[in-house]
């Protein structure tokens, strides 16, 4: 009997074992700075979904998707939270990522501008909006970012030219850093991640010159635009790791769709934040956070066709993200 118990022990204790090294199973992931639009990645942290599903996250923060993409190609990281722009512009390169899980389905950053420039282009056109914007000095947070690239792209389509119509200032991608330059007047117009427009309306500092997050904008609905990606190896070679994340991020997701818990969780992550503010930033995201995760080609073409990435490689779209891991629709 002392010998049957001796083994239903041993056999309990390698189980416990087996469990704890599951628990243990590290997955890398590297995330532009500390934005509101990630809030899948926070709700997944604080609800210990990664724990779940026998994963325990290790998560950098860097500023830029420059960065996180670099962190993909050279192997430092499993997983980056970047824009497909970041992903479109590499497969043009000949440089292969896979974009896994879809976030946002529009940009996630709005034009905002001082109160000054607000009043003086109230009522008027697009372009007259852009071109208002001559000679400002423009907040964005990283050289070659979305923000950059986005305003690249509307300086563009009305005749102007970066950087020599329109004086950059790279400020990352805390919220409070552009609160601080409106209030300092280092800047009058930026190209943010919010909350940073929203906690400018807050303090009756600016408010929204070009709502690109509205989706009033045509050519900026429906596209595959801030997402989970991986490197081509690791989808290839370690499919169960990316099914097991790509489920967390739903899950996650889902969790932060959910006004009576997303709120509070990312209040929760944003402590800093008045009520008030949360409050404004989540209806601000919940209209473009992503209600499934998928991609469509039509979606990411939309993202090349403004972009009109450098490179001398046909990129296949088909290969530049994948549904495959997502969860079964219900």
């Amino acid at each position: 009997m002392k010998s049957f118990r001796t083994a239903i022990l041993m056999v309990a204790a390698l189980l416990c074992g087996g469990q704890v090294a599951q628990a243990q199973d590290v997955v890398r992931i590297t995330n532009i700075g500390h934005g509101y639009y990630a809030g899948p990645l926070y709700v997944a942290m604080r609800e210990k979904l990664f724990e779940k599903h026998g994963l325990k996250p290790d998560v950098t923060f860097v500023k830029g998707g420059a960065l996180v993409l670099q962190s993909l190609l050279s192997r430092d990281a499993d997983f980056g939270v970047l824009s497909y722009e970041h992903v479109v512009t590499a497969a043009a390169q000949g440089r292969n990522i896979t974009m896994v899980f879809n976030i946002t389905t529009r940009p996630i950053n709005n034009v905002i501008a001082s109160n000054d420039l607000i009043a003086a282009n109230a009522n008027k056109t697009l372009e007259q909006k852009i071109l208002a914007l001559k000679g400002k000095r423009v907040g964005t947070p990283s050289a070659g970012g979305s923000g950059e690239k986005m305003l690249g792209v509307l300086a563009k389509r009305y005749g102007l030219k970066l950087p020599e119509d329109v004086q950059l200032v790279y400020l990352g991608a805390d919220a409070p850093a552009y609160v601080g330059a409106f209030q300092s007047k280092l800047i009058d117009a930026a190209t943010p991640f919010e909350p940073a427009g929203v906690m400018l309306e807050q303090k009756k500092l600016g408010g929204i010159l070009v709502n690109l997050m509205s989706g009033e904008l045509e050519e900026f609905r429906d596209m595959v635009f801030m997402g989970v990606s991986t490197s081509e190896d690791t989808a290839r070679n370690r499919p169960e790791l990316v099914r097991k994340v790509v489920q967390v991020f739903s899950e996650a997701q889902a969790i932060l769709l959910d006004p009576a818990r997303g709120k509070k969780i990312m209040a929760a992550e944003f402590p800093e934040m008045e009520e008030a503010t949360n409050e404004r930033s989540y209806e601000t995201l919940v209209q473009i956070w992503s209600r499934d995760g998928r991609m469509s080609v039509l979606g990411a073409k939309k993202v090349y066709d403004f972009l009109q990435p450098p490179g001398d490689k046909t990129v296949d779209f088909e290969k530049t993200f994948s549904n495959t891991f997502l969860p079964a629709a219900k």
